[in-house]
């Protein structure tokens, strides 16, 4: 699998995530969202890493969330956290913990993409949170 349609299939699924805590959008909405993206259309491999990240990451969301506020400051709630911090939070944690993948590549795409959808500073404590998990 090419290394932009791995990166495309974890924003895909981020995002799906993120709608998922936003409006509780269902499992069957996610899979169509998907599966009607024209760049994950071209890759097999990258719609079943989409679809695996967004099913695992929801089947076990409740025990992702009570790991990472472990690590988070004194008086802080994953609740307190915006949304799409969640969402990433989530997605890498689920890479961290279910996958072979190597800690660094799962921080650095979650960096990349708290850059791309979140606040300025929002990268630092993502990757301080995700430095502490696997």
């Amino acid at each position: 699998m090419e290394k932009t349609h791995r990166k495309t299939a974890r924003e895909i699924a981020t995002i799906c995530i993120y709608q998922n805590l936003l409006v509780e959008a269902s499992l069957d909405d996610m899979h169509t969202y998907i599966s009607e993206n024209e760049k994950l259309a071209s890759s097999e491999d990258s719609l079943k890493f989409a679809t695996w990240l967004v099913e695992t990451t929801l089947q076990n969301k409740s025990s992702y969330q009570e790991l990472l506020e472990k690590y988070l400051k004194k008086g802080w709630t994953f609740e307190r956290l915006s949304v799409m911090e969640r969402a990433i939070l989530l997605i890498a944690t689920c890479e961290l913990l279910e996958s072979d993948l190597p800690k660094t590549i799962v921080i650095n795409e979650a960096v990349v993409n708290a850059k791309k959808f979140c606040d300025d500073d929002s990268y630092k404590f993502i990757n301080g949170i995700l430095g502490h998990i696997g």
